[in-house]
């Protein structure tokens, strides 16, 4: 249980921030309280240095004999006097051999031993330690430096009473000390809101992620926000409702494969069953296995659609472009379906011009483009009736090749034309026994023109006819 609270992100944010914050703190009061010691200590260390001075002048003057052993000491008295405090001059063994207290003769306390020793060396330096003079006295201010008497190194000591510096210090320190711990308290408490804030989203994905994986496509994320963590959910809500639109798609997709499988199937089975039963005349057998073949030829269409389709979706079908002269490849298709066209007798004006600098060129999958351009022309034959119109039309525009394919048919609804793409959708008015579509062309004639570079729209009116436009982009020279 604690290693799973440990492991939430918002515990792990909280404590990461959190830690951070502390160091700065900590580092901060170390900071001020550095500061403010050396700031208070500062005059003092400075009044003890320059009485340094003053005790370095009088020891050359007792040895030339300017001045007596008592006038030494009563000059290191008055030098006592001026700092408040007391001063030492320790011999090479440890001894006060002079001084401005009581402790003139006897051996430096054992906790000075450390600084007496270092004075020796010839280092001189300052500490605050916890040396009585008297029962009140709490802290004590020691400057040590080195000297000789008598040709015989020495340490001076002077020891300045350091209770009010310790108290101010003190003070200062309970002021830095209580606004910190203040402080981090309330960045503690904003931290912990900021980070439920932070990742209170995320768990919400989370368990919408859990749901949906079990196919609950109802769950959505509330947007609270504008920020990322705002715009995280907005994309999730997108990113649901765009499985939910293509898991609607693929149950369509399934019930419409299904009823086109179904509608040839029930046809053939009853044909045979009824051949098989007798109860069709031997002499009508031949009316029948037409039937029987038109339906499978129409179960083969659908098929081999379907394999077209799955191929160019899912980016199996590699297309081998090339430079292409769109004049020639539409002649040749036009030549393909010449006879379903005078079998219908209609009437097909073909205009292909040429661009400035010659035939135009498109780099394009020759055997795609040929489908493109029969689904087209198979789909405008279909839905125009005998005696109307085709054209078929190729000329330059800008940097591209544009090429119409426009009937005088019976034309399409408005609402019609935003779903002529999607697969299986058939316009109602070309749902009649006459279809032989499988809803399928216009889906791959918009997949094969976009994976080719070029783009595709239609315009179209009821009982005028529809007009499809394609446009490539012209090969470079």
């Amino acid at each position: 249980m604690l290693r799973r609270w440990f492991g939430s992100l918002y515990i792990k944010i909280f404590l990461s921030f959190l830690a951070t914050c502390v160091l700065f703190f900590i580092g901060l009061a170390v900071f001020w309280n550095y500061y403010f010691t050396d700031l208070f200590y500062k005059d003092k260390k400075d009044l003890l240095q320059a009485r340094s001075a003053e005790v370095s002048k009088l020891l050359p003057n007792y040895q030339e004999g300017t001045i007596s052993i008592r006038e030494l000491r009563f000059g290191i008295r008055i030098v006592a006097r001026s700092i408040n405090g007391h001063v030492w001059l320790v011999d090479e063994k440890g001894n006060i051999m002079n001084g401005s207290s009581e402790k003139e003769g006897t051996m430096i306390p054992k906790q000075m031993d450390p600084l007496f020793i270092d004075g020796l060396k010839g280092h001189t330096g300052f500490t605050v330690s916890g040396y009585r003079f008297d029962d009140s006295q709490k802290d004590t201010l020691t400057y040590y430096a080195p000297e000789r008497f008598n040709g015989h190194p020495i340490v001076v000591f002077f020891h300045v009473p350091a209770v009010e510096i310790s108290e101010a210090i003190a003070a200062v320190r309970l002021n830095i000390m209580m606004p910190i711990l203040f402080s981090l308290l309330a960045v503690g408490l904003i931290l912990y809101i900021l980070s439920r804030k932070l990742a209170g989203p995320l768990q919400q994905m989370n368990r919408a992620a859990i749901e949906l994986a079990n196919g609950d496509f109802t769950t959505r994320v509330p947007v609270n926000s504008t920020d990322e963590i705002g715009q995280l959910a907005q994309s999730f809500n997108f990113m649901v409702d765009q499985l939910q639109s293509w898991e609607d798609n693929r149950q369509e997709f399934l019930a419409n494969v299904s009823h086109e499988l179904r509608s040839p199937l029930t046809t053939l089975r009853g044909l045979i069953v009824a051949m098989n039963d007798k109860v069709v005349p031997e002499d009508k057998y031949s009316h029948y296995l037409k039937i029987c073949e038109y339906e499978v030829q129409r179960l083969q269409r659908l098929v081999s659609d379907l394999l077209d389709l799955a191929r160019i979706q899912n980016g199996v079908d590699v297309f081998r472009t090339r430079p292409v002269v769109i004049k020639e490849k539409i002649q040749e298709v036009l030549d393909v379906i010449h006879t379903r066209i005078e079998e219908k007798q209609l009437d097909l004006h073909v205009s292909l011009l040429d661009g400035e600098f010659g035939p135009l060129t498109a780099d394009l999958d020759p055997d795609r483009f040929a489908q493109v351009m029969q689904n087209l022309l198979y789909n405008a034959i279909q839905f125009t009736s005998s005696g109307q119109r085709i054209d078929v039309l190729l000329y330059e525009e800008g940097d591209g090749a544009v090429i119409v394919v426009r009937d005088t048919g019976i034309g399409m609804r408005e609402e019609d034309l935003a779903r002529i793409w999607e697969r299986f959708y058939k316009a109602e008015q070309s749902r009649t026994p006459s279809s032989e579509g499988t809803g399928l062309g216009l889906t791959i004639v918009k997949h094969l023109v976009g994976g080719m570079g070029g783009n595709v729209s239609v315009r179209s009116a009821v009982g005028e006819g529809t007009e499809f436009t394609l446009r490539f982009p012209l090969s470079e020279i």
